[in-house]
């Protein structure tokens, strides 16, 4: 509302000059006066929309000072025996305007009341003119002030509607991510829990039940179910494959993601591989995965704690490694580099190179 006051003064600023312009040539108004006069209201209007930035049209030093500027525009004397009151336009009456936005009804009124008591004490342009711009002022400040005062009543009122709706808003998304929480857990970790009951006569299956339900659990906690078609959801899927068939427990740390490409696909394959042979031959019951996605290369590393065994020393129609793990990789311009020894374990170290759209972002 403070906008529009002040987009009235501008209004009512322009008015006078089009008034002040009319007295000096139809009028014979004295030229100083009237330039003066239009030069204060100018001036004081810029300093107005000045004060709105600020925010201090409402403190009382600004009021004050606005209705002081108020009454020396509106009884600027001297065009043409006292032909002020129409010189002065409705430039005063923005001050009342103020007023009585600031301090409602008797702010209104009051700044009303001290300009017609100017109007009346100095004014000279006849009584009956004088009446009627009195009654113009009273009037206008106190219906304006009662109009601010409900649209300020009704701004408040749709405040607090908003709050309301904005709070039933996050009572129902909190409700929903309750509801979804419970759904999930029946669905996922309760069921899980059911089998593992059923099947505890059997220590692999209830650990291989166990790792499936913890990374699926992990990976919804995380916001991380949405991994189709990336570099990570593939890894995931993989891993928990073999685990399931296998029974072995299979750790996988990643860092990064990125979109799958046929080069990120064959990485995945290489690692898969890597991984069905820690746990086929390395006699181990967990196999550790870290992936390092925002690297360039991206980089995989597959570790076991088995027999581990001579690289050096497998037969050539032993394809898993020498095809599916190094010539896959390399096909795609990758590389890998086998380390193991014999009674410590194997690590399979993965390299691919970044094609430039499969992105990237953090986890």
């Amino acid at each position: 509302m403070q906008r529009i006051i002040v987009g009235f003064r501008l209004v009512t600023a322009v008015w006078i000059t089009v008034l002040g312009i009319i007295a000096v040539v139809s009028w014979d108004a004295r030229p100083e006066v009237v330039i003066s006069a239009v030069a204060v209201a100018w001036v004081w209007t810029a300093l107005t929309f000045a004060a709105l930035r600020a925010g201090r049209l409402g403190s009382w030093p600004w009021l004050i000072a606005d209705l002081v500027v108020a009454i020396l525009v509106l009884l600027s004397d001297g065009i043409d025996g006292g032909a002020h009151g129409g010189f002065a336009g409705g430039y005063p009456m923005t001050s009342v305007l103020l007023w009585g936005y600031a301090h409602r009804i008797p702010g209104g009124l009051g700044s009303a009341a001290v300009i017609s008591t100017a109007i009346l004490t100095v004014g000279d342009s006849g009584l009956a003119s004088s009446v009627v711009t009195v009654v113009l002022y009273l009037a206008v400040g106190g219906v304006a002030a009662w109009a601010f005062q409900v649209l300020r009543i009704s701004e408040l009122g749709r405040l607090r509607a908003e709050a309301e709706l904005e709070e039933e808003h996050a009572a129902r998304i909190r409700f929903e991510e309750r509801a979804d929480v419970a759904a999930h857990l029946h669905d996922s970790v309760l069921q899980t829990l059911a089998l593992i009951q059923k099947g505890s006569t059997d220590p692999a299956e209830v650990r291989s039940l166990a790792r499936v339900q913890e990374r699926e659990l992990r990976s919804w906690l995380l916001g991380a179910n949405d991994t189709e078609g990336t570099l990570v959801g593939a890894l995931e899927a993989a891993c928990s494959a073999i685990e399931k068939r296998l029974g072995v427990a299979v750790e996988l740390v990643s860092v990064g993601d990125r979109r799958l490409d046929d080069h990120l696909a064959a990485l995945v394959g290489a690692a898969s591989e890597s991984v069905m042979n820690a746990a086929k031959h390395g006699q181990v019951e967990q196999v550790s995965v870290y992936l390092d996605a925002n690297a360039d290369p991206v980089q995989v590393f597959v570790r076991d704690r088995g027999i581990g065994f001579d690289p050096r020393s497998v037969s050539g129609d032993r394809r898993g490694l020498s095809e599916s793990v190094v010539a896959r990789t390399k096909r795609h311009g990758g590389s890998v580099e086998v380390v193991s020894t014999v009674g410590t374990g194997t690590e399979v170290r993965l390299s691919m190179p970044v094609s430039p759209d499969t992105g990237g972002s953090s986890r």
